[in-house]
């Protein structure tokens, strides 16, 4: 075969997809097609930057204040929001590699965040639009070393790992809400 059928066979093949998944209702999450009739395209991102985001308690809540803030709402926070996100965080740490003189080597660093999300007004939504709740966990590893310095260092690099993670799947889980909630 010659390098120009191959190339040619490959863009038949990345069409061929694209129809495909066009065809399957594919969607892309943060840039919805309007609905039919419709020039405007629904935009997702409008939704998140009416989420106010509550204080989290300590250090590590602060942090994914700070990390949702950008996710949700780049611009600052929301002049008049609709809705409240409140997050409560809980910390674990698990060790992994034990040597034979009963030393860890490796830990796994647990957080659980759970969420709710409601109207700021205090109005309860109805059955048919059902605000989400639940909880997201993220785990993170790092190595334990025989100097604390390093071992503190490696446990807070795994914490800014895990909430980062946090908040983008926290943003996702809103997104795709919000995208569900416009069909």
């Amino acid at each position: 075969m010659l390098w120009s059928d191959i190339k040619y066979l490959r863009y038949l093949a990345v069409i061929t997809g694209a129809l495909a998944l066009s065809g399957c209702g594919f969607r892309p999450l943060y840039n919805q097609p309007a609905a039919s009739g419709e020039t405007q395209n629904y935009n997702v991102q409008r939704d998140l930057a009416t989420i106010a985001i509550l204080p989290i308690r300590d250090r590590i809540g602060q942090q994914l204040h700070n990390h949702l803030l950008t996710r949700f709402n780049p611009k600052g926070r929301p002049a008049d929001p609709v809705y409240e996100l409140q997050v409560t965080l809980t910390e674990a740490v698990q060790e992994l590699g034990i040597q034979k003189t009963s030393l860890a080597t490796r830990a796994n660093l647990r957080i659980a965040a759970n969420y709710t999300l409601s109207f700021s007004s205090g109005e309860k939504p109805d059955k048919a639009n059902k605000l989400p709740s639940g909880q997201v966990l993220a785990i993170s590893s790092y190595d334990i070393s025989t100097f604390e310095f390093t071992t503190l260092t490696a446990r807070k690099d795994a914490r800014t790992r895990a909430v980062r993670e946090i908040a983008d799947d926290l943003r996702t889980r809103f997104a795709v809400y919000f995208a569900q909630r416009q069909k």
